[in-house]
């Protein structure tokens, strides 16, 4: 795929055979590009171009002196960068993943970045779009025109799929001569990707699972049921079905949502939900659930609500945003853990908050769970391909009870199953120590048996809780 082993030998011959077949001196590494990014990377002897295709910018990237006489570039910047601002936080997170927070020195508000390896007394705010802000480089932004000269647009939106968003790594890699490491992660990544993904697709019941978004504007209500490719594909990747829903007729209409989203089993939401600590609450009353646990929906009386920012800073800023982008292959593997999990049973989640169960602590970044010296935005672990995985049938739903750990599929079924098994155990040791009338014994299991242990009234802690 890539060509920098090739640029190697070239060199080695231009020692051997003189100056006939000297590199230009940048030595700039040439990349490949898989996923249809949006984006384009050109290398010359002396400068390299980056084509941003969607917002048709071209950026030149030079060495040394500026070349002459280059038409079509929009702006030069010369590399490698000393340093990078950001104002969208996936950047840090592209960084991160590159081995590059040193470069990091400046961001629209230091304060909301997650990343705990950053030093970030020496972090300056950036001034106000449209500043044309002197204190970084190349400052990553949204919008190609947010600071003059020094600014570089990324994606901010969900229309890029999880691997394409990720090949952007190498955009970023090209202002530090980074390219070849980013496309050696960027491989790992789609490699453990997809086979996760190939591995999601034998299920015997697929779930039924989606994303949704409640919106307000000047009172009038908004409900979503989100169909951009990112989310759409991060689905199917874990073996959903029915996760993309033509638009509703009335975006506004309540009632359009709740009978669009009846039939699933998870729906991961992506609201602005403002009251910390009551956050479900807000949401059954943003989406119009009075009664949830009675409601005969599926998904509520299980409580299969989730969302992705169970990963925060300890000001409780959502990580996902900086570091998920960079590591779709992680992303992939929180979302099975909801919807499948007994496909990797001692997997931990890092992004995925159980809205609908949990008292909505989340787990934030801090040493013990981000290790700096040898952090995993780095390291991509191997995938098996397996073809024998098909899920499990579904465990009974909950039965109102109220209580905040809700059944989920075959995986608390099973638990369901070893408590009632060491209940009877028990039962048979304790009549046995007791009675040793082998007809008094009997009997006396028969009546166990007919007392309903395992039933409604039985209240069951989740076995899966993510922590």
């Amino acid at each position: 795929m890539r060509v920098s082993a090739a640029h190697g030998a070239l060199a080695a011959a231009a020692l051997a055979h003189g100056p006939a077949l000297v590199l230009g001196h940048c030595g700039f590494d040439k990349v490949d590009l898989s996923t249809g990014p949006g984006f384009t990377i050109t290398v010359n002897d002396e400068y390299k171009v980056l084509e941003d295709t969607v917002a048709h910018v071209k950026y030149g990237l030079f060495c040394d002196d500026q070349p002459s006489g280059v038409d079509g570039i929009d702006k030069w910047f010369k590399v490698p960068v000393a340093s990078v601002g950001v104002r969208l936080p996936a950047a840090s997170g592209f960084l991160e993943a590159l081995g590059r927070r040193d470069l990091l020195t400046a961001a629209e508000v230091p304060a909301n970045l997650t990343n705990i390896c950053l030093d970030a007394s020496k972090i300056k705010p950036l001034g106000d779009a449209g500043s044309n802000s002197t204190v970084a480089d190349v400052v990553f932004s949204a919008d190609a025109a947010s600071d003059g000269d020094r600014s570089v647009r990324l994606p901010s939106d969900d229309a890029l799929t999880p691997l394409q968003r990720a090949e952007w790594i190498k955009f970023v890699a090209a202002f530090s001569n980074n390219e070849k490491q980013a496309a050696q992660l960027f491989d790992s990544v789609a490699a453990a990707y997809n086979c996760h993904w190939g591995n999601l697709q034998h299920l015997s019941k697929p779930p039924h699972a989606y994303w949704v978004q409640y919106s307000s504007d000047g009172g009038k209500p908004t409900y979503n049921i989100i169909d951009a490719a990112y989310q759409t594909s991060l689905l199917a990747g874990a073996g959903a079905t029915n996760s993309t829903r033509a638009a509703l007729s009335d975006p506004s209409s309540q009632a359009q949502f709740q009978a669009a989203v009846k039939d699933a089993d998870f729906v991961i939401d992506q609201t602005a939900l403002a009251q910390k600590g009551s956050r479900i609450s807000e949401w059954y009353r943003d989406f119009g659930y009075a009664d949830p646990q009675n409601s005969g929906v599926g998904f509520l009386r299980t409580r299969q609500i989730w969302r992705t920012d169970g990963y925060t800073s300890s000001s409780g800023v959502s990580n996902f945003p900086e570091f998920a982008y960079a590591r779709p292959d992680l992303v992939l593997q929180d979302i099975i853990g909801v919807l499948e999990p007994t496909y990797a049973p001692d997997s931990k989640p890092r992004w995925m908050l159980w809205l609908g169960g949990t008292n909505e602590d989340t787990t934030v970044v801090a040493a013990d769970n981000y290790d700096c010296a040898k952090p995993w935005m780095t390291s991509v672990a191997k995938c098996q391909p397996r073809t024998d995985f098909t899920g499990a049938p579904t465990a009974p739903s909950d039965n109102g009870s109220g209580s905040s750990k809700s059944p989920k599929r075959s995986h608390v079924g099973r638990i369901v199953g070893g408590i009632v098994g060491g209940l009877a155990a028990v039962a048979l040791i304790v009549v046995g120590a007791h009675y040793c009338n082998k007809h008094r014994r009997l009997a006396r299991v028969r009546a166990l048996s007919q007392a309903g242990y395992g039933g409604e009234g039985f209240v069951l802690r989740d076995a899966r809780r993510f922590s």
